[in-house]
């Protein structure tokens, strides 16, 4: 799994692809012809000061890699984080965000459990 940085990429995925929604996040998914899919965090000013936006997306970051193995691949994802993600404990955050991935068809096996990360690292 690779990130998305550059703005157009992003572009491309807002304005092509679907997005789905969670109690925390938005997860925006568009279908690509690589090997490997890519994925961006987008966390906007809205969902608080920096402190609160980089403890945010490194959550995020670490729930991603997490689940880096069960990604099917040729996808751009963005998640992006809604202003509730900043009060949310980090398990719940994780199953938001797997429950949203799996909705968007982007997880390949149906193991509800994930590989946990301490709070500690998030």
């Amino acid at each position: 799994m690779e990130r998305l940085k550059r703005p157009r990429d992003f572009s491309a995925v807002y304005t092509r692809g679907k997005p789905n929604f969670g109690k925390f996040v938005v997860v925006s998914v568009l279908p690509m012809d690589g090997k490997v899919s890519r994925v961006g965090f987008a966390v906007g000013k809205k969902v608080g000061n920096a402190v609160a936006r980089n403890k945010v997306k490194r959550r995020l970051r670490a729930i991603m890699q997490g689940q880096a193995g069960r990604i099917s691949p040729g996808f751009d994802v963005i998640i992006g984080a809604k202003q509730k993600s900043v009060t949310a404990s980090f398990r719940d955050l994780e199953e938001d965000v797997c429950r949203v991935l799996k909705y968007s068809g982007l997880l390949t096996s149906n193991r509800s459990e994930s590989t946990r990360v301490s709070e500690e690292h998030a």
